[in-house]
């Protein structure tokens, strides 16, 4: 089977073995070397490169397991994966759920894992601005990460007991609570829902369309776990659009939400909602 050099997207289900290796010998038969291996991906065979046999492999699944009960709780979203150098260095990128990313700079970077299965890096586990796209990508991010794991005995279970994705998520819904506890205890008229939508807006309700005003009042009273009665509905509303109303697309949406124009919307809204709250 023929392996990419390079692949964002692929789910890094595959496993890394060592395997002997062997040399011709003076009399034309194999001998094998004892002090080095062989670094094959399983799935296709392709020999990766060569290390010493104290090198301790950390595989996929295990540097995904630092992620995935979060992704499965809904806190974290995995936005990028793949491999370089025919899977060498492998990378997983996830983010905070957009609720949460807006409330700070601090947590609009990528949860960001890291990993060469031939001594080309060291297990990294971190935060980076850098999405990962190619070679230089990789070395950006693989440089803004601190927590590092050399691949001695016991790497994998050091890696394994990492407590950095698990802080940095609570940090940042923590943040989310220092922000969304004042909006939640302020109520809010129908009156001030429409001052809080031109602000957030930046023009006149009147001069909104008519369809987008009343999708956003019907998310403010009846979006999910909203009744229409706090400025923490407001924030829902506008959020809640972004994420499931703004584009016809979900590609389009994601985008919108995460990195387009929504974005700024959303910080705005906290900004506004927030000041709002403090009168």
């Amino acid at each position: 089977m023929a392996t990419p050099v390079f692949a964002i997207n692929d789910d890094l289900s595959w496993k890394i073995q060592h395997r002997p290796l062997f040399f011709q010998g003076n009399d034309g038969n194999p001998v094998q070397w004892p002090d080095k291996v062989a670094v094959v991906r399983e799935d296709t065979g392709r020999c990766l490169g060569v290390v010493s046999k104290g090198f301790e492999t950390v595989q996929n699944s295990d540097l995904l397991t630092l992620i995935q009960p979060l992704v499965a709780e809904g806190l974290l979203t995995v936005e990028n994966t793949g491999y370089l150098s025919h899977g060498a260095r492998v990378f997983a990128q996830a983010k905070v759920n957009q609720e949460y990313a807006v409330l700070g700079e601090e947590y609009q970077g990528y949860v960001t894992l890291l990993n060469g299965h031939v001594g080309n890096c060291a297990v990294a586990i971190g935060s980076s601005m850098f999405r990962v796209i190619c070679g230089n990508t990789f070395t950006a991010a693989y440089s803004d990460i601190s927590e590092k794991y050399r691949h001695s005995a016991g790497v994998t279970q050091r890696v394994l007991e990492s407590q950095f994705v698990l802080d940095y998520v609570n940090g940042a819904m923590a943040k989310y609570a220092e922000y969304m506890q004042p909006l939640a205890l302020t109520s809010c008229s129908s009156t001030q829902f429409r001052a809080a939508l031109e602000e957030i807006y930046q023009r006149p309700v009147k001069d909104m369309r008519e369809s987008f005003v009343a999708k956003l009042n019907d998310l403010f009273y009846n979006g999910a776990g909203n009744n229409g009665n706090s400025l923490y509905d407001v924030f829902n509303a506008v959020t809640d659009y972004n994420s499931h109303e703004s584009r016809k697309t979900e590609s389009g949406r994601f985008n919108y939400t995460n990195f387009g124009h929504g974005a700024r919307i959303a910080q705005r809204a906290v900004a506004v909602l927030t000041e709002m709250a403090a009168v």
